[in-house]
């Protein structure tokens, strides 16, 4: 079996890891922008885990940021929008934990205790629960900005999965 060097996209990889995902054109964004690490499927799945984390450390600094804001206003205008900052915040801290576990179990290998098919379905569902959470209050244009940061976590996620899936699958 020919491995592509360090530094060449695979598009056999790239093609094949994408393959399953509900998005696709998503997929292959976050591959083909590391193109010097997507060399195998392992590497993939790496990759599209990684991304999802880094989209999550961002969103929860941006909602941590929201709420320290609110935090210092005078006079607290909206109850409901920090109750829905809150709930992210906490789906956050989570994800953010799970995706790192996740990220660190596949680049160590056989031998961790760490199901990372598991912890990165557990991710998609935190970010479903900060969904639901926005779904269910007001949309001040803040709330909407954490909503279209959570969708892209969400789908990138989701990416992450199907990636892993495919790269399990292959074993």
């Amino acid at each position: 079996m020919h491995q592509a060097q360090t530094g060449v996209v695979s598009p056999d990889v790239v093609a094949k890891a994408c393959e399953p995902s509900a998005e696709k054109a998503l997929c292959v964004s976050v591959l083909k922008s590391q193109a010097s690490d997507v060399n195998d499927l392992k590497q993939a799945a790496v990759v599209a885990i990684q991304a999802a984390s880094g989209e999550a450390v961002t969103t929860s600094e941006m909602i941590k940021a929201a709420r320290k804001r609110e935090e210092n206003k005078e006079v607290v205008e909206d109850g409901i929008e920090e109750e829905t900052l809150a709930d992210c915040a906490m789906s956050y801290i989570y994800l953010v934990e799970i995706l790192a576990n996740a990220s660190g179990a596949l680049s160590a290998g056989p031998g961790t205790n760490v199901n990372v098919k598991d912890k990165v379905t557990e991710a998609v569902t935190a970010a479903e629960t900060c969904e639901k959470s926005i779904a269910g209050g007001r949309k001040s244009p803040m709330v909407e900005e954490v909503a279209k940061k959570n969708e892209n976590v969400r789908k990138l996620c989701s990416n992450a999965l199907s990636v892993y899936n495919v790269y399990a699958s292959g074993k």
